[in-house]
């Protein structure tokens, strides 16, 4: 009768560590993903990855992370899956419409090299530099001016270069290059702040001629809050 009580116990105490190993082999895990452009996206790369590695995908969140960039949350086993095989499937996976899907690594350029452009409207303008009309910026850039300039770059301008500035904001994902990070106009002298206004008022590439929607006055308020936007700390 002992002996079966005990070979009961060790049998429960076995099935015990076994359940225990195998839930603490379980890792749930969140991965920043570039590529997602389509409503297709998520549906592929579940597919990839579950018929692969037999990873369960947990869902999407694309709008509520804090730097803007789409997030897939996994859940897989530790002991039979690692995370970089997980990085190598997303890697090698493309959305149906051939964007490759690819894990976004988050590196911060704090000196990041002006453009050509940039350079030229960093100065003082010179008539070699294009279709960019030399104006003075008729509103001191006070602490009022910078206020109306934020509330107007987070309601129109921080969907897609983002709340800091670093151009990565949700509407950006589906871009070919990333919006321009902003912090490289920090602390700007007036030679640039014809170049700001042309830009936001006429827009480029993917960016819309915000002229047509924003008054004089509220394009020179965003190139005052343009100017105060600072690199990010390491």
């Amino acid at each position: 009768m002992m002996n079966s009580r005990v070979s009961l116990i060790a049998v429960l105490f076995a099935a015990l560590a076994v359940t225990t190993a195998a839930y603490a082999a379980k890792v749930v895990e969140e991965i920043e993903i570039e590529g997602m452009i389509s409503p297709a996206s998520p549906k592929a790369l579940s597919a990839a990855l579950e018929e692969q590695l037999a990873v369960k995908v947990l869902g999407f969140d694309f709008y509520g992370t804090d730097n803007g960039w789409p997030v897939v949350k996994v859940e897989y086993d530790s002991s039979a899956v690692s995370r970089d095989q997980i990085e190598k499937v997303i890697n090698a996976t493309k959305d149906p419409t051939g964007t490759s899907y690819k894990v976004h690594r988050d590196t911060i350029q704090l000196h990041l090299a002006l453009l050509e452009e940039e350079t030229k409207a960093d100065s003082v303008f010179a008539g070699d530099t294009p279709d960019i009309p030399k104006v003075s910026n008729p509103i001191p850039a006070s602490a009022e001016s910078n206020a109306r300039g934020e509330t107007l770059y987070v309601k129109y301008c921080a969907k897609c270069h983002g709340l800091t500035g670093s151009g990565t904001g949700p509407s950006a994902h589906g871009f070919s290059t990333n919006p321009r990070q902003l912090w490289a106009w920090h602390k700007a002298d007036k030679s640039a702040d014809a170049y700001l206004f042309w830009f936001i008022t006429n827009g480029r590439t993917d960016m819309p001629p915000w002229g047509v929607v924003l008054s004089e006055n509220e394009r020179w308020d965003l190139v005052n809050y343009v100017k105060t936007i600072a690199p990010p700390k390491q």
